[in-house]
Formats: C-alpha cells, sequence, structure tokens
C-alpha cells in the first residue's frame, strides 16, 4: 500500500447505485453491471476504471459504481475519480476473486483505528490487465 496525489479522472460508461449489505447477499448489482459492461461495452485497448462515487454517509451507505473507461462512446454514465490524496492497494491474480481479496484488505485495513481518515468522495479500481489491479482509495490530506 502507497500514498500517493492523483489528478482527476473523468470515466464514461455504466453504473449502479448499491452498497454493501447488498452486494454481500445473493443477487448483488455488481456482478450484473460488470457482465453487462464486458459485453455490450467493453472498449478494445481502453483501461479498464471502476469509480465509487456520490458516497451517502460511509462503508456502510449507499454509492454508485461507475465502470467503463475515459473513452467517451456508449456511456450511459459519467464519473470521476476526484482529485486528491489516495492509498494504492496492488492486487495480483484471477479476476474478480483477486479484487474481492483485495477489498477485504482495504476494509481490514482501515478498520485500525490508527489509520488514515477515508474521504467517502471517490475510490477507484483501475484495471492494469486480466490479472492487475490498484484499488485507490481515497483519504483526507494530511494535516499541514
Amino acid at each position: 500500500m502507497q500514498a500517493q496525489y492523483r489528478e482527476a479522472i473523468t470515466i464514461h460508461g455504466i453504473s449502479v447505485r448499491t452498497n454493501n449489505r447488498t452486494e454481500s447477499a445473493p443477487g448483488g448489482h455488481i456482478p450484473a453491471l460488470w457482465q453487462r459492461y464486458l459485453t455490450e461495452h467493453l472498449q478494445p485497448d481502453a483501461q479498464i476504471v471502476a469509480v465509487y462515487s456520490d458516497y451517502a454517509s460511509d462503508v456502510n451507505g449507499d454509492y454508485t459504481l461507475t465502470i467503463g473507461s475515459a473513452r467517451q462512446q456508449n456511456a450511459e454514465a459519467v464519473a470521476e475519480l476526484v482529485a486528491g490524496h489516495y492509498l494504492a492497494f496492488e492486487v495480483q491474480g484471477a479476476m474478480p476473486e483477486a479484487v474481492i481479496q483485495g477489498w477485504q484488505s482495504v476494509w481490514a485495513y482501515f478498520a485500525d483505528p490508527a489509520s488514515e481518515p477515508r474521504a467517502y468522495r471517490s475510490d477507484a479500481e483501475v484495471y492494469h490487465g486480466p490479472d492487475s489491479a490498484t484499488i485507490y482509495i481515497g483519504i483526507l490530506p494530511p494535516a499541514a
């Protein structure tokens, strides 16, 4: 895990409004959204980015997930990974299992009261290939 500042990026794709409670039960919306993106919206040679935004509150609240790329084709939704400070969690392995395990590491890390406070403005999964991704979690800027 590494702290870094990221510039804003705009993602064009498809989205769903959900929460972690819904996604932890059978019938969550995220697997169907990914299936739809990969079959109807995937663009060759475009880097896939999944942006988590519009947080209602915290890890327990609703959020919007937008899957897409920086290319503006076949977009039904637009989301922004806002500029700011992020912790980067690298994941390697077969997808989606590696990203699911990555999120479990993220939740465990932030369960520690001594961890940096999450910003809940935007987070992202940036895919580098079929078996490599980075999960970016927005954090509050360090105190000056």
